[in-house]
């Protein structure tokens, strides 16, 4: 029975991997895809939380710092400073400041979405019209407006149109669909997707 951790122990560990815990949360809320499983979720905490106290816990052992009381230190070591490093990193992430800053380098990073539904549907305008296409030949239109999705998991990319439309072809206006309507299109059941004004 001496293996086992005891409380203090295991509120140590929780109190070195709290940083990371809080960093990748909010990078993996602002990032698109799913979340790691468990196992690659405490290694990525364990780097972030490496990575934030190699960089910050000596900022909190200058000699000639500020004084704090315990709980305040604390506080802040273990809580704030972690929420606005992952709010920081997550607008650096959602407005591409790292590929920018490349840009200006001259350097080619690989992208940072791994599937080609996740591009095309990561920014996609509300006056964007798609004609889905389904595996058994029938088709579905509609436009990308204000309460459209498309899932992004691995499992199942399902995609929600917002609004119904009639297509127009050779020319012809398309006419949303009245009443109106959304529809929900499941991920297995799409055979293409053709995008108009995106």
């Amino acid at each position: 029975m001496s293996d086992l951790p005891t409380a203090a122990q295991i509120t140590e560990l929780a109190s070195l991997l709290a940083p990371g815990l809080i960093i990748s949360t909010i990078m993996n809320r602002a990032a698109s895809g799913a979340p790691p499983n468990l196992k690659d979720s405490l290694i990525a905490y364990g780097l972030y939380s490496t990575g934030y106290f190699a960089a910050v816990s000596p900022l909190f052992h200058i000699e000639s710092s500020v004084h704090l009381a315990g709980w305040l230190w604390r506080f802040l070591l273990y809580f704030l400073i972690p929420v606005l490093i992952g709010i920081a990193l997550a607008y650096a992430y959602q407005h591409k400041i790292l590929y920018k800053t490349a840009e200006l380098a001259h350097l080619r990073l690989a992208h940072h979405l791994s599937a080609a539904w996740d591009y095309a549907f990561e920014e996609l305008p509300s006056s964007t019209y798609l004609l889905v296409t389904l595996q058994d030949g029938s088709r579905i239109a509609g436009r990308w407006a204000v309460g459209s999705f498309a899932a992004s998991g691995k499992d199942e990319r399902d995609l929600l149109i917002a609004e119904m439309w009639k297509p127009g072809f050779e020319g012809e206006a398309w006419t949303q669909l009245t009443p109106p309507r959304a529809v929900l299109v499941c991920g297995k059941d799409i055979k293409s997707i053709e995008l108009f004004g995106a």
